[in-house]
């Protein structure tokens, strides 16, 4: 009896280890609530563009001479060009102090605070001074996030679309460990040359309607440790081979003793 009173002890030992562990609503995605259809109210914020900011641009044109004559071979703008972070930087049009990009030929062109679109009209305003049959493409080159903390793959990513959800940064980076808790989950956002700091909880359904769900340029996100961490599956497996161990020289004494 002494023995089965035994095994029963080691057995709801270890399953009060492996389900008892980490809180299963903090690792858990948009776990509250039932099942429904979510309205998604938000949609991407267009970024308004800052000093140091690099753009991307395009003149084309069917004459082919035209293209060439704006598009600087061996920079970003040339097709024959791989497009890299490296590459965007030393050869984009970076936004000065004076909110000024400055493009060969086109010459300078004020960009500060205006959105993509924007800043695309301002430069056909250039180019119309030239010729009247283009077309100006105008990307930004440097939208970066950086995600840190209880991931798996912790970085900074080049985002080459014009928008990324938070949950799309995480899976970018491999996913949140078994260490992470999705409850408390910091956005470190720079606008307009102030910081601000975030706390959010992915675990409710109503971060997809919040203002922080599309990520903006240059956003930090950091997922917090859970408080209460679970064993690592070699830590388990360690503890699980010793306690087996356990069992066995228990087992065999009992033999003896009765």
């Amino acid at each position: 009896m002494k023995k089965y009173n035994l095994y029963n002890f080691i057995f709801i030992f270890i399953l009060s280890i492996t389900f008892s562990c980490t809180p299963m609503k903090k690792i858990t995605y948009l776990n509250d609530g039932v099942e429904s259809e979510w309205d998604l109210g938000t949609t991407p914020s267009k970024h308004s563009l800052e000093v140091g900011d690099i753009l991307v641009v395009k003149v084309l044109s069917l004459d082919e001479e035209t293209t060439n004559f704006f598009n600087v071979e061996n920079n970003v703008n040339s097709a024959n060009s791989g497009i890299t972070s490296a590459n965007i930087y030393l050869n984009g049009f970076t936004v000065n102090q004076d909110g000024i990009i400055e493009i060969p030929y086109i010459g300078e062109v004020y960009v500060l605070n205006q959105t993509i679109d924007q800043a695309k009209k301002s430069i056909e305003e250039k180019v119309d001074v030239y010729f009247k049959e283009y077309t100006v493409i105008c990307k930004l080159g440097n939208f970066n996030i950086t995600v840190l903390g209880e991931i798996y793959r912790p970085n900074t990513f080049p985002i080459y679309k014009d928008n990324i959800s938070i949950f799309e940064a995480i899976a970018l980076s491999g996913g949140i460990t078994d260490y992470g808790d999705l409850t408390k989950v910091k956005l470190i956002r720079n606008l307009n040359k102030k910081k601000s700091v975030h706390q959010l909880d992915l675990t409710k359904k109503d971060i997809i309607n919040s203002e922080f769900y599309y990520l903006r340029n240059n956003d930090l996100v950091y997922v917090e440790p859970l408080k209460y961490r679970g064993f690592r599956k070699s830590q388990s497996q360690m503890l699980l081979s010793a306690i087996t161990t356990v069992a066995v020289v228990v087992n065999v004494y009992l033999k003896f003793t009765e």
